[in-house]
């Protein structure tokens, strides 16, 4: 028996799909007129409008009423299982990050706040604050803290650039073997907002992550907001195991 034959529209969206996979439909670009789609591909525009639908569903296009059809950013998986840095990752699956640093601070010991308490330290703590941004778009701002005595002062933040893992590396040979994680949703104060250039109280992500060493002793804290709508959290579910990535695309 000859299996069914695929609908038209659903071998259009396939191939619309595959190109803007590919990058030939680049992430902001505009795509052609349906009509001129639709006379390509020698089908109805109804059936035309169909494949455009489907790619519009799946958050791989989206319309502006009057100007068109345009490919959107295009979801970059990054894994919460993955030990690697967040720009180490996101660079892994081909995006380009830019790292600002905003500041790096020597926190004075005896506060026993959440960064000391889960580095197990009474001694001072640095904390660097960065933003990432993707195509000029603020997507992260990232606080981290590590104990004074690691060894990175500020001429080393200045120049660290994106992996703070690799300088603590070279500075002490300690590499992350596990890391605790946890996930909340809130909402941006105002200077954060001011910083990712949203508007205040809108929704983000907190990451709070705890880096432990190969001698089983934490070393990194971090606090991560990551901005809704720029980035979000998906789940791909087995029978064994469970594993959540972020995704980074369109606001």
């Amino acid at each position: 028996m000859s299996s069914p034959q695929m609908p038209k529209y659903q071998a259009i969206y396939s191939l619309l799909r595959q190109r803007i996979l590919d990058g030939e439909f680049a992430p902001g670009s505009k795509l052609p007129p349906q009509a001129e789609l639709a006379s390509a591909f020698g089908v109805t525009l109804m059936t035309l409008r169909q494949a455009v639908a489907a790619l519009e569903a799946d958050g791989l296009v989206w319309a502006a009423r009057g100007k068109g059809t345009f490919v959107a950013d295009r979801p970059v998986d990054i894994s919460l299982g993955n030990l690697s840095s967040f720009a180490q990752q996101m660079q892994a699956s081909g995006v380009a990050v830019a790292t600002d640093l905003l500041g790096s601070e020597l926190i004075p010991a005896g506060r026993r706040d959440a960064a000391s308490v889960a580095l197990e330290t009474d001694g001072p703590v640095r904390c660097l604050t960065r933003r990432r941004s993707v195509a000029g778009e603020p997507i992260s701002l990232q606080r981290s803290y590590l104990s004074a005595d690691v060894g990175i002062d500020d001429g080393d933040a200045a120049s660290l650039g994106d992996s703070l893992y690799g300088a603590i590396e070279a500075a002490t040979g300690w590499t992350v073997s596990e890391a605790l994680e946890s996930i909340t949703a809130v909402a941006l104060s105002t200077p954060d907002a001011k910083i990712l250039s949203a508007r205040r109280a809108h929704p983000a992500l907190l990451s709070i992550r705890t880096s432990i060493n190969q001698f089983g002793a934490p070393f990194l804290y971090d606090e991560a907001l990551l901005v809704g709508g720029r980035c979000t959290m998906a789940a791909n579910r087995s029978a064994d195991r469970l594993s959540i990535d972020y995704e980074v695309g369109d606001s």
